[in-house]
């Protein structure tokens, strides 16, 4: 073990045993809990929603806050099953500053914590040493830092993301059976999204959502002339309208795709908000995904995806596996990525077949676009 590593641990064990001299035994249902979420792909994000629904639902008095920033901030905002959220600096750039900001925050708002959280994605040294100078209070769940924790969790690779997370709810009151995530927004976020979709899809066809664009930090791209066969059959053939989504950054790939295609469908990239984003997807019949951001919201409203997912990658972190409106497609799993590698083993006619069925099994209607929008819309509002 290096000797930085070595003297980071015997600290946190020193600490640990000075607090337990002055403090008393854990709580086994704390009734303040606080959880810490700054590590901010939008996946992360969402993969955690379903430890928030956990712990109000099995203990309704217990108070609930979270902290974070930026896009956690939007992903959660109008959460109903988060008392207080809280926005700091982000500790891995200024520790000073996110102690600070959250301290004051909770004295504000009179918030004593007897518990603190962090998430299988949030394990930084800096979070850890976050959540020992937030508050005087226990100390639970993942991190590379497990003797400063009281209840330290030890991630397992058998399970998803999200029920790895959904352990931190064993910590704050019982064990949790599965939950799918959720993402809600607003009457207003709604009506924007209906807005951008009688702009998109103005003779009320079935809509389908393309998402072609990963984060750009991994290669889960799948090849463009297969998209252009997808899109085409699903307007040419299936008679849907077809929309793109994606970020900003997203708009100049997203319009190369849209020009093989022969001018098909309209961009949405760079604007929609996480919560319109969400209330857009809701409100539309299908998509067709790569493993992104934006695929983890879609699940967190209920929408029928076709999913084209990298073969490298385990699928049970990740993946919405076992889920009836969902079809994933992808290679065999292998340990090595070619460097070119673009989601080779799926072809057109797997997603177009894929897309078929899903259509038939789910057909689009008014009804089933206002089920959704109901069960994700929210009349809470944190900021």
């Amino acid at each position: 073990m290096p000797l930085k590593e070595n003297a980071i641990r015997i600290s946190a064990r020193a600490l640990l045993s000075a607090e337990r001299l002055f403090r008393p035994a854990p709580a086994i249902s704390p009734s303040n809990v606080l959880i810490l979420e700054y590590m901010l792909p939008l996946g992360c994000c969402v993969h955690l929603t379903p430890v928030y629904e956990a712990i109000k639902r099995a203990n309704p008095s217990v108070t609930l806050t979270v902290a974070t920033r930026g896009l956690g901030l939007a992903c959660l905002r109008h959460n109903p099953f988060i008392d207080h959220l809280i926005e700091t600096p982000d500790p891995l750039m200024s520790l000073r500053a996110a102690v600070r900001a959250l301290r004051a925050e909770l004295a504000l708002r009179s918030i004593r914590p007897s518990l603190i959280l962090t998430g299988a994605s949030d394990q930084r040294s800096r979070i850890a040493a976050l959540a020992g100078l937030a508050a005087p209070a226990i100390r639970g769940g993942f991190t590379i830092y497990p003797d400063f924790y009281h209840r330290p969790l030890a991630y397992d690779r058998q399970l998803s993301l999200i029920d790895n997370n959904l352990n931190l709810a064993s910590l704050a009151v019982a064990p949790s059976a599965h939950l799918e995530p959720r993402v809600n927004f607003s009457v207003a976020d709604l009506a924007a999204a209906e807005s951008l979709v009688r702009v998109v899809n103005p003779d009320g066809c079935p809509l389908v959502l393309f998402v072609t664009q990963n984060s750009g930090g991994q290669l889960t791209g799948w090849h463009t002339s297969r998209f252009v066969q997808v899109i085409r059959h699903v307007y040419e053939v299936l008679g849907c309208a077809v929309a793109y989504l994606g970020t900003e950054v997203d708009r100049g790939p997203i319009e190369k795709i849209q020009q093989a295609a022969g001018g098909i469908g309209a961009s949405l990239a760079g604007r929609t908000s996480v919560n319109e984003l969400a209330a857009l997807l809701a409100i539309s019949d299908a998509a067709v995904s790569l493993d992104t951001g934006t695929m983890h919201v879609g699940r967190a409203v209920g929408l029928p995806m076709v999913v084209i997912g990298p073969s490298w990658q385990r699928p049970i972190e990740w993946l919405p596996l076992e889920l009836p409106q969902v079809r994933i497609l992808r290679g065999q799993d292998r340990d090595n990525i070619p460097s070119n590698y673009r989601i080779d083993e799926v072809q057109a006619s797997d997603v177009i077949a894929a897309v078929e069925e899903l259509l038939a099994e789910y057909p689009p209607s008014a009804a089933s676009r206002a089920n959704r929008a109901a069960a994700s819309t929210s009349t809470v509002d944190h900021l």
